[in-house]
């Protein structure tokens, strides 16, 4: 996933290169993740809710951006069924997007949209369901909007919010994986 990832940010980076890009920026957000199911919410009640987000983006043309990002790290533990099991819950994913960020003096008021593309897996060590893990992908859409503050030209903090719907169906039953991330951020912006 690593390799798919690292291709799609070089491209990107030519991408921009190729279209004189105006500015370059890459970013680290962190914070948390809802998911919308209640009831996978409530069962993993261990372990990690928070999301790492790194991302590129190059600013292409008067504030249209496009850029390409990963999040990994929820990571959550519970148990479940009648016999408790113990269980884990896992995401991450990949995005790419277009984008528009105004500026009003040292802030930046952005939204994206794209595409991502997901990874859940779900282990449950009980040995009617072990012969049967989840390791899927899934494709959706998402969105997010937020603030940068550019203290100095080329540093930024940033507060966003990103919501993706995924509804999942692993076995019979669909599930909805999708939620919101609510996340802060720092970044680093190279004005060409």
């Amino acid at each position: 996933m690593m390799k798919k990832i690292t291709m799609t940010l070089v491209l990107l980076a030519l991408t921009a290169a190729g279209v004189q890009a105006a500015a370059l920026r890459l970013g680290l957000y962190y914070g948390p993740q809802t998911i919308n199911e209640a009831k996978i919410d409530s069962a993993y009640l261990e372990g990690r809710k928070s999301v790492f987000s790194p991302c590129f983006e190059a600013e292409i043309w008067k504030g249209l951006t496009i850029g390409a990002g990963t999040e990994f790290g929820y990571d959550r533990r519970g148990r479940l069924g009648p016999e408790q099991s113990p269980a884990t819950l896992g995401m991450s994913g990949w995005n790419v997007f277009l984008g528009y960020e105004i500026h009003l003096k040292q802030v930046g008021i952005f939204v994206h949209g794209g595409y991502v593309r997901a990874s859940y897996r779900q282990t449950i060590d009980n040995p009617e369901l072990s012969a049967f893990p989840v390791d899927q992908k899934k494709n959706s859409f998402f969105g997010s909007a937020g603030l940068k503050l550019y203290p100095l030209r080329f540093l930024y903090l940033s507060l966003k919010c990103t919501y993706v719907p995924l509804k999942v169906k692993p076995y019979d039953i669909e599930v909805d994986l999708g939620g919101f991330r609510f996340q802060g951020g720092l970044g680093f912006s190279l004005n060409l």
